[in-house]
């Protein structure tokens, strides 16, 4: 039976030569088996940070406090041999940066063969037979001539859909997708989300898709959690979430698509700058004076659903 991913308290900062930055704040959340649960947030709100915490992915200037269970495992204490075994069998990795996760001097036919033959039982025939076979899933109609190219003789859209191949290459129980989508046209955005939801009713994967692109967690996803500068906000079955948003913050990201207007979120206003309360106090519209004073805490709503918001109090 697969496991939940269920993380609790959980800080990262970095040490900077400014001091330190905190990225991610006494996060708590548990991640279903079974679903496709997405993480939504503007660009800095931790999304990938958080997503990276769970396979310590992070740089060795990240400092990491809490912990995240997967089954009997406690993986942000595991060492970096113990990991091996779960990532990539257990739990795959779509990367966001493609250019920075495939290797410019191998074939992508070996980067792929390597993964499999890795966490798997194949020979290298089976294995290569394999890789065909979900590069024609991702839309590539010569997988042959793919296989036996390198990264930068492919465009920046076929990179990213490559580093979607290795990350289910060995099909894991979980998979961690983030950005899977970015830099592609709307034509492959299609093909890849149809891929993820194959994946995940062939295989039943479990999934975390981090993303900007709020129609695909919409579509593509069972639940949501909305970020904001390292801090849930918001969670709940992701149709209620798109459609009847509760915190003012994720009404904002989606009046800022460009079928609801692209109205902006509000910039900080500097009047509210030193405060001790919320952390969307700075730009929120319907802030009080009870905003900047106290800390909201997590209020939770019928539906399965939590808001971090005083309007729920």
């Amino acid at each position: 039976m697969t496991p939940n991913i269920e993380i609790h308290n959980l800080s990262v900062c970095f040490e900077t030569s400014s001091g330190s930055v905190r990225a991610v704040h006494d996060l708590s959340t548990t991640f279903y088996a079974g679903r496709i649960s997405g993480i939504i947030g503007e660009s800095g709100s931790g999304k990938s940070i958080m997503g990276m915490s769970i396979l310590q992915l992070l740089p060795n200037t990240a400092k990491v406090s809490g912990s995240c269970l997967f089954g009997e495992h406690e993986l942000y204490s595991m060492s970096p041999r113990e990991l091996r075994k779960i990532r990539g069998a257990m739990i795959g990795l779509i990367p966001q940066n493609p250019n920075a996760s495939l290797n410019p001097v191998m074939k992508i036919k070996d980067q792929i063969i390597e993964a499999v033959l890795t966490h798997s039982h194949r020979n290298r025939k089976k294995a290569a037979q394999h890789a065909a076979d979900l590069l024609k899933q991702f839309g590539f109609e010569t997988p042959e001539t793919i296989l036996n190219q390198y990264a930068f003789q492919m465009s920046g859209g076929m990179n990213q859909r490559l580093v979607s191949v290795l990350g289910l290459a060995c099909q894991p129980s979980w998979i961690i997708a983030d950005e899977p989508t970015k830099g592609l046209d709307a034509v492959v955005r299609n093909q890849v989300y149809t891929v993820l939801r194959k994946i995940h009713l062939q295989y039943e994967s479990s999934m975390i898709v981090i993303t900007h692109d709020l129609d695909l967690a919409r579509h593509l996803c069972d639940d949501i959690r909305v970020l904001y500068q390292g801090q849930l906000v918001e969670q709940g079955p992701a149709k209620l979430v798109m459609e009847q948003p509760l915190h003012p913050y994720t009404a904002g990201l989606l009046h800022a698509m460009p079928r609801h207007g692209m109205i902006p979120i509000p910039t900080p206003d500097p009047a509210r700058k030193n405060h001790n309360g919320c952390v969307f106090y700075p730009r929120c519209s319907k802030a009080t004076t009870r905003c900047a004073q106290q800390k909201p805490i997590d209020f939770s709503l019928p539906h399965d659903r939590k808001v971090r918001c005083f309007l729920y109090a």
